[in-house]
């Protein structure tokens, strides 16, 4: 059964993220710098979709926030595309670090194509995953990814009430084409390496967290965005 709208919520939701209706001078300059960022990934062939996500595609993002990204692999080629992208990252001197944050790139979102399907980690009532697909910001979209993705989630929520949201949110996609398909065993041989390389690492870190709900470890999404503020934010709506 589909989520019903939260139109009676909406209000309460805007004012609780301190979410504007209109972007700033300063938010323009950091779209503008995620632009510029991604610009880098283009040539990268394991890449569908890359968006700007969280409090700056929300309008509710604050001096000191940095510029989260979310990007979309082709099947079976999520942790070469992740490896890659944070090697030109840290090579450009544009990725967060714990002791520099504001106005950096973020890296805390991979999935695959074919899994693109945000219910997989919804919790009740979830109205902050919600307004996060409603406000996503695609700047790079090949193959129509971008489409896909939106209706692979209209199963279980519904957008209609925000379809000129969502239009208008087409307009920041700078960087598109179409990819011929083409598999490469030695790809898929260099993936499993550097997940085996990187996996052990990654779930160490997670287990000292104490395996929090909001962080995802698994063959089709990296999620490890550490300011999940969603039961949070059911809790302070009454949800």
């Amino acid at each position: 059964m589909k989520l019903k709208f939260w139109e009676d919520k909406l209000q309460e939701f805007k004012k609780l993220m301190d979410i504007k209706e209109k972007q700033t001078s300063v938010q323009k300059q950091y779209l503008k710098k995620a632009e510029k960022s991604i610009s880098y990934l283009r040539k990268i062939p394991w890449i569908q979709m890359v968006w700007v996500w969280n409090s700056l595609s929300m309008n509710c993002w604050n001096k000191n926030s940095d510029i989260d990204l979310l990007i979309v692999t082709k099947e079976n080629r999520m942790w070469i595309a992740r490896i890659f992208s944070t090697i030109i990252f840290q090579i450009l001197w544009i990725r967060k670090t714990s002791k520099k944050h504001a106005w950096r790139i973020c890296l805390s979102f991979f999935c695959t194509k074919k899994w693109m399907n945000f219910w997989d980690f919804a919790i009740r009532n979830d109205i902050y995953l919600y307004f996060w697909i409603i406000y996503f910001k695609p700047i790079l979209d090949y193959n129509n990814t971008y489409n896909d993705f939106i209706e692979t989630n209209k199963n279980w929520a519904c957008f209609d009430k925000y379809d000129s949201i969502i239009d208008n949110n087409k307009k920041y996609i700078k960087y598109t084409r179409h990819q011929e398909k083409y598999s490469s065993k030695l790809l898929s041989i260099l993936e499993k390496i550097l997940k085996f390389l990187f996996i052990k690492k990654t779930i160490k870190n997670y287990n000292k967290l104490w395996q929090p709900y909001w962080i995802i470890i698994n063959n089709t999404m990296l999620k490890f965005h550490n300011n999940d503020k969603r039961k949070q934010i059911k809790k302070e709506l009454w949800l």
